[in-house]
């Protein structure tokens, strides 16, 4: 069951307890049934990290091609280069040719590094936001568990 299923369930179960006698707004809550739920939700929360380890791996995997692909373009134009030694014009161009391919892959490589990392911001902040929604929603359920707790010690038995 994934993270938002047990939110919905959670929300579910607030609204459909029993309101608290004499309390408008206020309802009645088995505490284990909620502590159940909790434990659902924190069992359901791994799978957002595996996510963003997931992001991880796939920003070291596009970090290795960039690199890879920056040798690969530094030694095609090596290798370009040393045919076209033969003649000074021929080697001159070679020369700027190189060093145009050279700026070209560094570019690239930063281009293709910037790209990973800001996207494995976006996600990191992203599962931020949503642990956070996560955890006020605890937060909020425990403060309202707690009042309804000191409501009912305040209360007479009867």
């Amino acid at each position: 069951m994934n993270i938002y299923d047990l939110l919905d369930q959670l929300e579910g179960f607030v609204g459909n307890s029993k309101p608290a006698f004499m309390q408008s707004g206020k309802v009645v809550i088995d505490p284990e049934e909620l502590y159940q739920m909790i434990d659902q939700i924190r069992t359901s929360v791994p799978d957002d990290i595996r996510d963003a380890q997931w992001v991880k791996k796939e920003e070291e995997q596009i970090k290795r091609k960039a690199q890879e692909d920056y040798e690969r373009i530094v030694a095609e134009a090596h290798a370009r280069a040393q045919e076209l030694t033969s003649e000074t014009e021929v080697y001159r161009l070679a020369v700027e040719r190189v060093n145009e391919m050279m700026e070209e892959a560094q570019s690239t490589a930063h281009d293709i590094t910037l790209g990973a990392f800001q996207y494995a911001n976006d996600i990191m902040e992203k599962i931020e936001k949503q642990l956070q929604i996560y955890y006020d929603v605890v937060q909020d359920g425990k403060e309202e568990i707690q009042k309804s707790i000191d409501a009912l010690q305040v209360q007479p038995k009867e």
